[in-house]
């Protein structure tokens, strides 16, 4: 019990309000299940947690494991949900994870919008599943205004092995595929980013605010290079290939400090694998940081309409193989009365 109490300081109490249930026949082997409620709190007595309003849920499609068809399928239909979070709940959730930049995310969202979130679930009798997962939208706000979107999702995961006790190998055994994304991140979003991770800046960086401008971004780096400080804007473009994401110097106004961040850059890079940095040139490859492989293209990384745009292009159709049966023994038969005498004879 003394594991659960940290959650429970989290969240000990839980509140429905108006909650109704329908159900229907999805065919011959199958059900439906529709869902409705209209709040859920989860909160302590003492302070505001979450509050999940306006849930909407359906359960288009339950089939059991039948003589026809040995698999389990599941799709599940998130319509609608609208999450609140509310400032007294970051500091508590930094506690629970042990991790003090969790209670700054509070500058960053107080609100997550949710719509046609659908998941359909394919489970074989081996305990091998199959998931696709689509998603209409997704916004993030702070006080009413938008500060990131997520658009036209689709999240593909075949051959995932339940049977494997190592979660972490099993989904880098599957294969899992990423297309039609498009993400949006505001300027406001960026400027606030770099707040919460401030301790992770180098020393010498005493601050950096981001504009967007047209197609560019343009950096106002704050350095502390000598006994003055020293205000440098820096214009940048951003580009991708292979699914790498690109990061080209226009411009650094203040020629003298030109050749002093250049080797910053480099000395920043020299140590990591996911960076490499040439003249003015910056690539970044994130995906050798994740402990799984996925299977995605990048179609632009670029600065559009006053946003951060990342878009992940469709891919060609899903070439997946099974995975093999497991091996199970295969007691004998007992030998007939026949089989018997002939053996004795």
């Amino acid at each position: 019990m003394k594991k659960l109490q940290p959650v429970f300081e989290l969240v000990n109490t839980i509140l429905l309000q108006q909650l109704q249930v329908g159900l229907s026949s999805a065919g011959d082997q199958a059900i439906g299940v529709k869902t409705s409620i209209d709040q859920i709190l989860l909160k302590t007595e003492a302070a505001e947690g979450l509050s999940l309003e306006q849930i909407q849920v359906t359960l288009e499609k339950l089939q059991l494991p039948h003589p026809a068809d040995l698999n389990l399928y599941a799709t599940i239909v998130l319509e609608n949900v609208d999450l609140n979070i509310a400032p007294a709940f970051w500091a508590r959730a930094a506690k629970l994870a042990k991790n003090p930049i969790v209670g700054k995310l509070g500058v960053l969202l107080d609100r997550v919008e949710v719509r046609n979130l659908r998941v359909e679930v394919k489970l074989t009798p081996a305990k091998v599943a199959d998931v696709v997962v689509t998603m209409e939208s997704c916004r993030i706000k702070l006080v009413g205004q938008l500060m990131q979107e997520t658009t036209t999702l689709k999240l593909e995961v075949f051959n995932f092995d339940l049977r494997q006790k190592d979660k972490k190998k099993a989904l880098g055994e599957a294969t899992i595929r990423l297309q039609d994304v498009r993400i949006r991140v505001l300027e406001m979003m960026m400027n606030r980013v770099i707040d919460v991770v401030r301790d992770k800046i180098p020393s010498k960086v005493n601050g950096i605010d981001i504009a967007l401008i047209d197609s560019t971004m343009r950096l106002d780096l704050k350095l502390k290079l000598g006994p003055l400080p020293m205000q440098v804007p820096v214009e940048v473009q951003l580009s991708t290939r292979d699914n790498q994401f690109g990061i080209y110097i226009v411009k650094i106004f203040l020629g003298m400090a030109r050749p002093i961040i250049l080797k910053a850059i480099q000395t920043f890079a020299a140590g990591r694998r996911e960076i490499s940095a040439s003249g003015d040139n910056i690539w970044i490859n994130p995906w050798g940081k994740i402990p799984i492989k996925p299977e995605l293209n990048v179609e632009r990384f670029a600065i559009e309409s006053g946003a951060l745009l990342i878009q992940f292009g469709t891919l060609p159709e899903a070439q997946v193989k099974a995975l093999p049966a497991p091996v199970e023994a295969i007691e004998p038969d007992e030998p007939t009365e026949e089989e018997m005498a002939e053996l004795a004879g």
